[in-house]
Order: structure tokens, then C-alpha cells, then sequence
């Protein structure tokens, strides 16, 4: 395949975290991203414990032999970085996600985290992706809504909290040089800032996001899947299968022709292999906004009455 201008022939490392549980969606996920990209990538994937001897061979097989931080050497590794920072220790300690968050980061060789969850199925040739536009100092996938670990009133109350609006971390490129520790530390200090803990690590990403004048992608090429829009979403380059929807994963593989079964990556399907010969699609971002008061009530309203009406 012929590489777009401003396209590098040098393979791009790619970071991911993964466990035991996800190692077959990893599999046809990441399998996609290597199959798609036109830019060669190669992966490094960060260990949360539970890999296991079979699981690494597993990866090596499917994945063309990724590099791998185990926990323990990454959990030696920042006890040392983050000494001076008890509030990172302690969400790292408590919370899995965290390590998308500091050991990715903090540990990435070079000047540059490029990072995609085990939970991003790619349905055709991309280029760009990865790439942080002029003046950029972070790119992040766009969410439909403000998943934050804060309340609205929280931003009316304290100025320090200044989030960029509809951050997914699923897709991350971060120059690292824009990881604010002292501004993560603040932040973590504070208990009432964590009502939604699933969510601490992608609200850390927004606050990090905002003063690096970050950009989001678009959301026609990478997006969510909703059902009942399988039409419009198999048009898309890449589709993030968050939990709420993780049961279309499969679905979605099986039509694209990447995977027999979500836990079985098979051989090339006529569909896939069609697609893999297809022009590349460049993906483009836009600036992102910050996130007001008012538009994060409207996210929290939105949430209550499809409570209420579930």
C-alpha cells in the first residue's frame, strides 16, 4: 500500500492496557488497528496482572510479538516516579484504569503516548489517526456525552477544574511534556471529585486536555455504536465498543469479515480483505471546547430521565 503524504513508512508504537478477560477481543480489536493502519504500528501493551503464559503466546501469535510491561517491573517503575505524589499512588493502587492514565504515559518512550483500547474494532484503511494536529498538545476520541466524575456545580465552584467537552480516551496521542503532575495530584486529592470512578481517568484526561489546546476526532470516521444505527456506524473507521455496548463487538466483527467469533480471530474474509485493499480514509479532528457548567447539566439531566425511563 502506497503511503499518503506526510504518512511515515516508521512504525508507530502503540500502547494498550489489557488483562486476562479481554485477550480475545484484544486479538480481533488490535488485529483490526495492525490490519488497517496505513502507517505501520506496533504494539506495547501494559499488563494489569492477570496475564498469563497462554495469553501471552496467544498475543504474540495474533499480534506480530508485542512488547510487554509487566505489572510488576511497571509497578517498580512508578513507585519511583510518583514517590512525591501520594493522591497518584493511591488511585493507581485503586483504580485499573489508572495505569491508562500514568504508567502509559509516564513510561512511553519518546516524546509522544499514542494509546487505543483493546475495545476499538478499525473496518477500514485509516491514516492520520494518530496524529496531533499544529498546535495540538493531545487528541482524543469524541464522546456523545460528558462522562465526568464531576457534578456541574462543581465547576461553578472551583475554577481550577477546567475540562475540555466530550472526551473519549479510547484514542489518545498526549505529548507528554503536557502531563501536569502537580494538576493531577490536586485534583485526586479531592474525594467529591470521584462520584462515578469508572470515569476519574478519562475526567483526568479533560483537565489535562483543555490547557493543551487539545483537538477531538471525528466523530462521522470513530464513534460509539448505537443500535439500530448498524448502517451508518459500518461507514466508520473505527467503532469504540464501550461496555454498555460491548455485545455488538461481535456482531460488527462478524459482518466486517475480521472474526469468526469474538474470542476466535480467523484467517483474511473476502469482506475484510477488500476493505484492507480499499483507500485509506484520513481521519480529521477538530479543536475542542471547554466544558461548561451548563452544558455538563444538560449531560446530567439527559442520564436521570433515561434512568427514569429504563
Amino acid at each position: 500500500m502506497v503511503h499518503p503524504a506526510g504518512e511515515s513508512a516508521a512504525p508507530r508504537l502503540v500502547s494498550t492496557l489489557l488483562g486476562h478477560a479481554h485477550v480475545g477481543m484484544a486479538l480481533v480489536c488490535l488485529g483490526s488497528l495492525l490490519r488497517f493502519s496505513v502507517r505501520p504500528a506496533r504494539l506495547l501493551i501494559h499488563s494489569d496482572g492477570s496475564l498469563t503464559g497462554a495469553d501471552l503466546e496467544r498475543l504474540a501469535a495474533g499480534l506480530g510479538e508485542p512488547a510487554l510491561v509487566p505489572r510488576r517491573e511497571a509497578d517498580e517503575h512508578m513507585q519511583e516516579l510518583l514517590a512525591a505524589r501520594p493522591a497518584a499512588r493511591a488511585f493507581r493502587a485503586a483504580n485499573p484504569l489508572a495505569a491508562k492514565l500514568l504508567d502509559a504515559t509516564l513510561l512511553a518512550p519518546g516524546e509522544e503516548l499514542t494509546f487505543c483500547d483493546a475495545d476499538v474494532l478499525f473496518l477500514r484503511p485509516f491514516s492520520r489517526l494518530f496524529e496531533l494536529p499544529g498546535g495540538a498538545g493531545a487528541l482524543f476520541m469524541t464522546d456523545p456525552q460528558n462522562a465526568y466524575s464531576v457534578r456541574s456545580w462543581h465547576l461553578l465552584r472551583e475554577p481550577r477544574l477546567r475540562l475540555a467537552a466530550h472526551v473519549n480516551s479510547g484514542i489518545v496521542t498526549f505529548r507528554k511534556s503536557c502531563l501536569d503532575l502537580d494538576l493531577l495530584e490536586w485534583f485526586l486529592q479531592q474525594p467529591q471529585y470521584r462520584f462515578a470512578p469508572v470515569w476519574v481517568e478519562q475526567t483526568c484526561w479533560a483537565l489535562l486536555g483543555l490547557p493543551a489546546a487539545c483537538h477531538l476526532v471525528d466523530p462521522a470516521a470513530v464513534a460509539i455504536p448505537l443500535p439500530g444505527q448498524e448502517e451508518a456506524d459500518s461507514r466508520r473507521v473505527a467503532l469504540h465498543f464501550v461496555s454498555p455496548v460491548r455485545a455488538l463487538l461481535e456482531p460488527y466483527a462478524r459482518a466486517a469479515g475480521l472474526t469468526g467469533a469474538a474470542d476466535r480471530p480467523s484467517a483474511a474474509a473476502p469482506a475484510a480483505a477488500a476493505l484492507a485493499a480499499a483507500e485509506p480514509e484520513d481521519v480529521a479532528t477538530r479543536p475542542a471546547r471547554r466544558l461548561t457548567a451548563a452544558a455538563l447539566a444538560t449531560t446530567e439531566l439527559r442520564r436521570r430521565l433515561r434512568r427514569l425511563g429504563a
